[in-house]
């Protein structure tokens, strides 16, 4: 895991702190994006290993996001963060590709054991 690019991809700022000082600890290369339309130009260009992708999102949604990273990025795991924990959502962002899906409002360590588990694999 040491080393490891991850990508934060939230549009509220405080999300993307708090997924920041919860990984503070772990050997990661961590970077950001506010919007889809920043996170798909980000995957392209630096093909993270993980990527952590909020749903509703302006410009391009996360929804939107989630079927181009392995088109950008083949090798780029996903790992969703999201409010919309219906039972409906979590098997869409599954069967579109996601590792995970970390409901919000989460707790620090969730976060961590996702994205161990998603490099790990």
């Amino acid at each position: 895991m040491a080393g490891h690019r991850v990508l934060i991809v939230d549009d509220d700022q405080l999300i993307r702190m708090a997924v920041r000082d919860a990984l503070a600890d772990e050997p990661l290369d961590l970077s950001e994006a506010a919007d889809g339309e920043e996170a798909l130009a980000m995957i392209a260009a630096q093909k993270p290993a993980l990527v952590l992708l909020d749903l509703l999102m302006p410009k391009k949604s996360g929804l939107e996001v989630l079927p181009e990273v392995s088109k950008l990025s083949p090798e780029t795991r996903v790992v969703v963060m999201s409010s919309m924990e219906t039972e409906s959502m979590v098997d869409f962002a599954l069967a579109m590709g996601a590792r995970a899906f970390v409901p919000k409002p989460f707790h620090p360590l969730e976060i961590i054991a996702a994205v161990r588990d998603a490099l790990a694999e």
